[in-house]
């Protein structure tokens, strides 16, 4: 039992990491070159552990070691599926990185005042692949850059890398502040970090729940810290768009998250 609730938990946390490098929470060089190959090697590693924990509830299920827990092969099932989705998309954001890097790359250096950020829930690409409604972007005097993953939070003296979509619009492949902010622990890095810690924080307790050990104390907490990071999530996603309907939802978000609280003291 033991040993599978670690391999799930350090399977699980390495989604975590997975999911930092791709919003470029950790820093990486050339990062629009390596994120995929990293995303590769760290859920190609979720998988393997997955499948070390599935053959051994598979080979131990029937010795009663399982009895009074909530694992069996279909729930080891779900966590290696969910890894086995991570790894697929990033073999798609290879490919499609691959394609990108075959058309022409171009690299923007522009100042803060040179550009402006925009969160718009509705604004649509068309024929882009990677996200039909992409939620943010910059306009600057060539255009707009389309965001799908990281972003400067402000406007900052910025290094952009994109490619051209079509005329007049770019993705932004990666993005590199130049005025020195990204080494320092702003407001926005210290929320992302908080909330990352907490997602793995909340996924090794629902691997603790699945074992049912510490059951009282785990499934207050579980219950509670999921209520809290899904309204934290729609937070930063309705926050500041432009709408009625994202003012409702924002609101919302907030009433999940102090009911998830409420949850916890129970």
């Amino acid at each position: 039992m033991l040993i599978v609730t670690i391999l799930m938990i350090v399977a699980c946390w390495i989604i975590v990491i997975f999911f930092a490098y791709a919003i470029q929470l950790i820093p990486l060089k050339n990062y629009h070159e390596n994120i995929s190959k990293v995303q590769i090697a760290l859920s190609s590693v979720s998988i393997i552990l997955g499948l070390f924990a599935y053959f051994y509830i598979k080979n131990n299920y029937s010795t009663g070691m399982f009895n009074g827990s909530k694992w069996d092969e279909g729930a080891a099932r779900i966590f290696i599926g969910a890894f086995c989705w991570c790894f697929v998309g990033s073999l798609l954001r290879c490919y499609f990185d691959g394609k990108a890097r075959r058309n022409k790359i171009e690299t923007f250096i522009l100042r803060a005042e040179e550009y402006k950020l925009v969160k718009q829930f509705d604004f649509t690409m068309g024929d882009y692949l990677y996200s039909p409604n992409v939620k943010s972007y910059c306009e600057f005097d060539r255009g707009i850059i389309a965001f799908t993953g990281g972003m400067p939070q402000k406007e900052s003296d910025c290094r952009f890398t994109c490619r051209m979509i079509k005329d007049g619009i770019f993705e932004c492949l990666s993005y590199e502040l130049l005025s020195g902010e990204d080494n320092k622990l702003n407001f926005s890095k210290i929320k992302q970090i908080i909330f990352f810690i907490f997602t793995a924080i909340d996924l090794a307790l629902i691997v603790i729940w699945i074992s049912q050990l510490y059951l009282d104390i785990v499934s207050n907490l579980v219950e509670g810290l999921n209520y809290i990071l899904f309204g934290s999530f729609c937070c930063n996603i309705f926050y500041g768009v432009k709408g009625i309907l994202p003012k409702i939802l924002f609101g919302f978000s907030i009433l999940v998250i102090l009911l998830g609280i409420s949850c916890i003291f129970e």
